[in-house]
């Protein structure tokens, strides 16, 4: 079974939150869109330092979205921007700290990137397009997402299966924090 059979369910749950809803309606806020971005801030580094650090992006060229992430939010909060992180983006990040530090276990963190940077391959440039009037939208460039998509699942394996539904489920809870449901 692949990961997106195995994450089904979960990828339907994640499209249909509230806040998943607003960001594909292009009627998201500047101020939603940049506390969503400022939350991935958090986020990402780890997972894509963790990757790199193993080897999985050496056949992942433009993969990485953290700078881009960082631009885009800088772009439209500035650099003076005060919020706080939600207690589930904290919660994530310790778990990905735990995780990558975890000898048996760190090479897991290849699913969070599955679930992640999919979904920036895919949705992502849906998204780019409602958010245009409000930002460029880096965090969703990439110089040939087809190549990526086969990439990433090309490096993708059997037990990545559990670990990848909970990647999708912190996504689906940052969402409705995010969103107050």
């Amino acid at each position: 079974m692949s990961l997106r059979d195995i994450t089904k369910d979960l990828h339907h749950e994640a499209e249909t939150t509230q806040f998943a809803k607003l960001l594909l309606s292009g009627k998201i806020s500047a101020e939603d869109y940049a506390n969503y971005l400022y939350q991935l801030v958090l986020i990402y580094p780890i997972i894509e330092l963790s990757n790199k650090n193993q080897g999985n992006l050496d056949k992942l060229t433009g993969i990485e979205r953290t700078p881009a992430i960082y631009q885009d939010f800088i772009e439209i909060a500035g650099k003076d921007y005060s919020n706080k992180w939600l207690p589930v983006t904290i919660e994530y990040h310790n778990y990905l700290l735990e995780l990558i530090n975890d000898p048996a276990r760190k090479h897991l963190v290849k699913a969070h990137l599955y679930c992640r940077h999919m979904g920036d391959l895919n949705g992502g440039q849906i998204i780019k397009k409602q958010v245009a009037h409000i930002s460029k939208g880096r965090f969703y460039d990439f110089k040939d997402a087809d190549a990526l998509k086969v990439a990433i699942r090309s490096e993708l394996t059997d037990d990545l299966g559990d670990e990848a539904r909970v990647a999708f489920t912190f996504a689906i809870r940052m969402m409705r924090e995010l969103f107050n449901e």
